[in-house]
């Protein structure tokens, strides 16, 4: 993704990304970010990623 993009669109197509199979670092890549960390912050666990989460601290 190139130029301007609104923060919110980020946020979904990376989340959506994730939902969809996408490993991290392909979310990296696609939005363009040097850092990890840069890229973790534009997206949200999922559905399944947060009942697999919950799961753990039950």
């Amino acid at each position: 993704m190139t130029g301007h993009v609104d923060p919110l669109l980020r946020h979904t197509y990376a989340t959506r990304l994730r939902e969809g199979g996408a490993d991290v670092a392909q979310v990296q890549a696609l939005l363009g970010h040097a850092s990890l960390d840069t890229s973790a912050r534009y997206f949200r666990a999922g559905t399944a990623e947060q009942a697999a989460v919950d799961r753990v601290f039950d």
